[in-house]
């Protein structure tokens, strides 16, 4: 059966989404259809959890939610495991599904992370993740990799998953509009009088991406996506 698509979801997680609509919005999609597949009363780790903007999607299992003392996210001083998710303080086979959701770059070892996840998963269990390709730099100094299908695929197979499952999370338009309004924002400012000009080429480009990103249905290889979504499952 599948999923409705973000149907019924507080304002909130709305407004979360619609910060960065062509990023947001293909994350939200694929972990409400992740939420919709798990049954009612399974056990779900968030590793990376932040501010937990996905919670709600969740109501019908035990969510549980991790992060890391040092995370920029204010919600996570409040997560329900405080560790590194590469030493997590849980028993082996504990939880039923684990969700690493854009959290994979800011990891100096991904695969001693995705191996402690597979632990803390009971055989069977499910791991589902995205990660990006193309994106800024941010979250400095703990940004430290981009990933390729491949690459994922190369990572979750090492730390002993199967079923693996990788797919570009949207189209190479979609990529570039929201690149370019990302950088719409970052421009900055200066002491050399060309403020009004950087306001003028953020307008300029946020008008552009809005145009760039309705040619999406036209690209049919999807090779320069935001990021991919992943699912695994761990083996016994």
């Amino acid at each position: 059966m599948t999923a409705p698509r973000l149907r019924g979801v507080s304002e909130a997680l709305r407004e979360f989404v619609a910060e960065l609509p062509y990023e947001r919005r293909s994350i939200a999609d694929f972990v409400a259809r992740a939420a919709h597949e798990l049954a009612p009363g399974s056990r779900v780790l968030d590793v990376g959890a932040g501010d937990a903007p996905y919670r709600e999607l969740f109501d019908h299992v035990e969510y549980v939610t991790s992060d890391w003392a040092q995370s920029v996210h204010e919600g996570a001083r409040q997560a329900d495991v405080v560790a590194s998710a590469d030493a997590l303080p849980v028993p082996d086979a504990s939880f039923d599904a684990v969700l690493l959701l854009q959290v994979l770059e800011h990891v100096p070892d991904p695969a001693r992370v995705l191996a402690e996840l597979a632990r803390v998963l009971r055989p069977g269990g499910q791991i589902t993740l995205t990660a990006p390709l193309a994106w800024e730099q941010h979250e400095l100094p703990h940004d430290y990799y981009r990933y390729t299908q491949p690459g994922l695929e190369h990572l979750l197979r090492g730390a002993g998953f199967g079923e693996i499952a990788v797919v570009a999370r949207n189209d190479s338009f979609t990529t570039l509009a929201q690149l370019m309004a990302n950088v719409s924002w970052t421009l900055g400012s200066a002491p050399d009088g060309l403020d009004a000009r950087r306001r003028e080429a953020g307008e300029m480009l946020r008008s552009l991406a809005g145009q760039i990103a309705e040619l999406a249905p036209l690209d049919t290889t999807r090779s320069l996506p935001l990021g991919f979504a992943a699912t695994a499952v761990r083996t016994p």
